[in-house]
């Protein structure tokens, strides 16, 4: 059974009290900064539906700019797909040194494991938050298609549109088995119109190499703690031969770069949350398999921009939440959208 369906920030008194309200509406995705001299006439609106396969939102606020650092998608750990359609205003979205232009009736897509940063007009936005799973053989091509643009001018593009505004309007009124439904042909939807896409090329699997991909990764997220995990014990395990399997991981950095980018992961989220945050930095470099302390610092700096005890410290001043602390399961609030779309699965 899903939780309480419903959140809502209605946005009625401007300034730096809506600010610090936004910001925990939009947690799971981004944090943002607004200019000084915009901060007193802020204004932020969110209204979120959970469909307990998916998440439907939808927004309005005042221009902003925003970003998904590598400490946020290794903190919250998902690999879902976001699918944000302007409804009006202009954003600019940054990835990797491409920039992305997305206009009302534009359908940006994100991968929730990847950064972005990004600049926007007043806007208004229909988000919806889908696992992976939902995809089924599609789920590998998913992965180059991070920052890129289904286009509402297009045929299947405005069509897309209709739906996602039909979705969000009538998400309230689904019972479980609609809303079940409703996720379903939304993920079919997304990934019948990616087979045209990324616009720059190159970057997407075979439909036959699709499923192996995909179980290639969840092996590697199995074993990340394994000192056996490599090239070579993954091709064995899967009958690929070294090139094959180099070329399946071009899209994600390559294998090495891959399982390193996910034990790094694991290693911040370790640090930042539970017993972690009073570990030593030594226990956690050798538990992902780093050869050195020193090296696992200098790995963690260039992926997150900070050494290990900095995230381990800053944890540990926080106080933990007692389970008293708790708040009913009736009572959701912002906080528990975090839960949400941590908890989201197929």
């Amino acid at each position: 059974m899903r939780p309480k369906p419903i959140l809502q920030l209605r946005g009625e008194s401007p300034g730096h009290r809506q600010a610090d309200d936004w910001r925990d509406a939009v947690a799971p995705f981004w944090d943002f900064t607004i200019r000084r001299e915009d901060l007193p006439d802020f204004r932020g609106q969110s209204r979120v539906r959970h469909l307990g396969t998916a998440i439907v939102c939808s927004a309005r606020a005042s221009g902003l700019r925003f970003v998904r650092a590598r400490a946020l998608t290794a903190r919250m750990g998902v690999d879902h797909i976001v699918a944000h359609m302007r409804v009006s205003g202009q954003s600019r979205v940054t990835i990797g040194g491409r920039e992305r232009d997305c206009a009302p009736g534009d359908i940006c897509l994100f991968d929730l494991s990847q950064p972005l940063s990004a600049a926007s007009t007043d806007y208004e936005a229909i988000t919806v938050v889908l696992p992976r799973p939902l995809f089924g053989s599609r789920q590998s091509g998913l992965d180059a298609l991070h920052g890129s643009v289904i286009r509402g001018a297009t045929p299947f593009g405005r069509m897309l549109s209709d739906h996602l505004h039909s979705l969000s309007a009538h998400a309230t009124g689904f019972s479980e088995p609609e809303a079940a439904a409703a996720a379903e042909a939304t993920a079919a939807l997304l990934g019948a119109a990616t087979l045209g896409l990324p616009e720059d090329g190159g970057g997407t699997q075979p439909p036959e190499r699709a499923p192996l991909l995909v179980a290639i990764r969840r092996f590697i997220e199995a074993e990340l703690a394994s000192a056996d995990l490599s090239a070579e014990t993954i091709g064995r395990r899967f009958g690929v031969s070294r090139s094959a399997l180099y070329r399946l991981f071009v899209p994600l950095g390559g294998v090495s770069g891959y399982v390193r980018q996910r034990r790094l992961a694991r290693a911040y989220r370790d640090l930042a949350t539970g017993d972690g945050r009073f570990a030593r930095i030594s226990e956690v470099a050798y538990r992902w398999r780093f050869e050195s302390p020193a090296h696992f610092t200098q790995a963690f700096r260039a992926e997150f921009g900070c050494a290990p005890r900095d995230v381990r410290d800053r944890a540990a001043a926080e106080p933990a939440r007692s389970p008293a602390a708790e708040p009913p399961a009736q009572a959701e609030t912002w906080a528990d959208f975090y839960q949400w779309v941590l908890k989201l699965a197929a």
